[in-house]
């Protein structure tokens, strides 16, 4: 007497779990956009060493020159190398943002500080006037 409405338990066929591989510690980063920014970085700070000639230096027999072995980039109309300066303006720029970055960092630590042992009308009117003052920097249209 087989009765095939009734199963024995633990007598049908399991389904076969694939474990999943534990993943690579880079995957699902941004390792290629990192390593690129690292190089652009690290060629700006050591620009000595890769720039080929003085950006400011004005060669007048070289003006308009295309890229060639000598100047990579090419030159300027007024003859200067266009690679060297393009290195040369990375590290400004790279000084600028750290600055810029350390000035807002210290401003908002002091502000921040003040705020945290103001009474509580003088932090209203701290706040208020910030957010009034970060509305018309934006762009918007309050007084």
């Amino acid at each position: 007497m087989t009765n095939h409405l009734f199963e024995l338990a633990g007598n049908r066929k399991t389904e076969t779990v694939i474990p999943k591989s534990k993943k690579k510690w880079y995957q699902g980063k941004p390792v290629v956009s990192a390593a690129i920014l690292i190089l652009i970085v690290l060629g700006c700070l050591c620009a000595e060493l890769i720039m080929t000639k003085d950006p400011t230096y004005m060669d007048l027999l070289n003006y308009n020159k295309a890229p060639d072995r000598e100047f990579l980039f090419g030159t300027d109309t007024m003859g200067r190398d266009i690679f060297s300066m393009i290195w040369y303006g990375g590290r400004i720029s790279i000084l600028i943002g750290g600055l810029a970055t350390a000035i807002s960092t210290f401003i908002a630590v002091v502000v921040g500080a003040f705020s945290g042992v103001a009474p509580a009308w003088l932090e209203f009117c701290c706040v208020f006037f910030a957010m009034k003052a970060h509305l018309l920097h934006s762009g918007g249209l309050i007084l």
